[in-house]
């Protein structure tokens, strides 16, 4: 090949790569939301209010902070929220008030499918462009979530880098998750409540992705996928694994009052997770999260796992 071309090819490469890198959003945009709502973004969105904490913590690493004209009061209680030390002060809190959000004037705001029907027809009916999300249960759903923020955001290449990034921490654990397979151990969350959580939630998810197998799978789930859990049901689930809630509402040592009852109880005492001590408290903002920090909860529970079967 002669010197003269070399220059030619390497522009020509680089231009084709910078065209695909852009995948520039073309407004005006007309999208329909998970509730099947139509909305139309005339040009791309400067300001941003988020209503959930699932979009607080999946903008919070797409966007500059100055276009959040508002997220929720949660997103810096550290019990719940996994960017409570990364939420910048000048960015507002508002949770969904319709007269402080009107205010607000946002391009776009992002709030859940159960969110308050009749504040969003109040934000509907003004012309604020409401996109309602529904609660994604598996990777899959999530990261096609962040790559449909990333479309109405005009940031596709900032979405798939957090995907990228996702799927390099998940390959990371692949080690450590072939070898908790191999023990082929059942696991169970036990909420203070009495329930487990099934197939549909994002819990199946965590496990799947760190190589147990959900004990509570093959049950009947109720409202939110939660599976009644009885002692009876427990011990005949008989799990090596139980993970329980590291927060618990009331008193500050609620979570641990629960875990002493838990391990302390003679009905459950044959169960080889008290037996052999694996029962685990799992923090709340890791139990809750349905955004890209749901790789986090897999890394702990496969981390924490892992030293088990290592030691």
């Amino acid at each position: 090949m002669s010197d003269a071309i070399k220059p030619l090819i390497s522009t020509f490469l680089f231009t084709v790569l910078a065209v695909f890198s852009q995948a520039e959003t073309q407004y005006p945009l007309t999208v329909t939301d998970d509730q099947g709502n139509r909305i139309t973004l005339t040009t791309q969105p400067a300001k941003i209010s988020s209503k959930t904490l699932f979009t607080d913590e999946l903008l919070l690493n797409l966007v500059a902070p100055e276009q959040l004209s508002s997220i929720t009061h949660i997103a810096t209680d550290e019990t719940f929220s996994n960017i409570a030390d990364k939420v910048p002060p000048a960015v507002q809190q508002l949770d969904l008030n319709v007269e402080a959000i009107l205010a607000n004037a946002p391009d776009i705001l992002f709030a859940a499918n159960w969110s308050e029907s009749d504040k969003i027809r109040q934000l509907r009916a003004v012309g604020v462009p409401v996109y309602l999300i529904n609660t994604p249960f598996t990777l899959a759903d999530i990261q096609q979530k962040i790559r449909t923020l990333g479309e109405l955001l005009n940031l596709a290449d900032e979405a798939d880098a957090l995907i990228e990034q996702m799927n390099l921490e998940l390959a990371s654990l692949a080690p450590l998750k072939e070898q908790i397979l191999q023990q082929g151990w059942v696991a169970l969350d036990y909420n203070s409540w009495g329930t487990a959580n099934g197939k549909n939630t994002t819990w199946q998810a965590v496990l799947d992705n760190s190589g147990l197998i959900n004990g509570a799978a093959g049950f009947e789930a109720g409202a939110f996928g939660q599976v009644a859990l009885s002692k009876e049901l427990i011990v005949a689930v008989n799990p090596d694994v139980l993970f329980l809630p590291g927060w618990i509402y009331g008193e500050h040592n609620s979570a641990q009052a629960f875990y002493d009852q838990v391990v302390n109880d003679p009905a459950l005492a044959s169960v080889p997770a008290i037996r052999h001590g694996r029962v685990y408290p799992v923090p709340e903002n890791l139990r809750g999260t349905y955004s890209q920090y749901l790789v986090q909860t897999i890394r702990f529970v496969t981390e924490t796992v892992y030293q088990d079967i290592a030691h």
